[in-house]
């Protein structure tokens, strides 16, 4: 299973793939995009820093979207700092 960058539906929880999904256009505002799901009709603005990565069978991917039970959400570090762990 491969990893791809999408952007949850919060009404229906499906993801919904940047690079293959036809519910997601970008903006005239730089890193902006607005996802309408097929779905459930919810209609969202959203930045590209909330998008997550998710690992995904290719087939699921090449539809543009995946339901509950068809991925795995990867864990993002929360620390945006990129300093190395001190040591206790």
């Amino acid at each position: 299973m491969a990893v791809h960058v999408g952007i949850t539906c919060e009404r229906c929880r499906t993801i919904h793939f940047i690079l293959t999904s036809t519910g997601i256009k970008a903006t005239p505002a730089p890193g902006m995009f607005v996802l309408s799901c097929r779905f459930c009709k919810e209609t969202r603005e959203f930045r590209k820093e909330t998008m997550r990565p998710y690992r995904v069978q290719d087939q699921v991917f090449r539809t543009g979207f995946a339901k509950e039970g068809e991925y795995d959400a990867i864990p993002v570090p929360t620390d945006k700092s990129n300093k190395p762990p001190q040591s206790p």
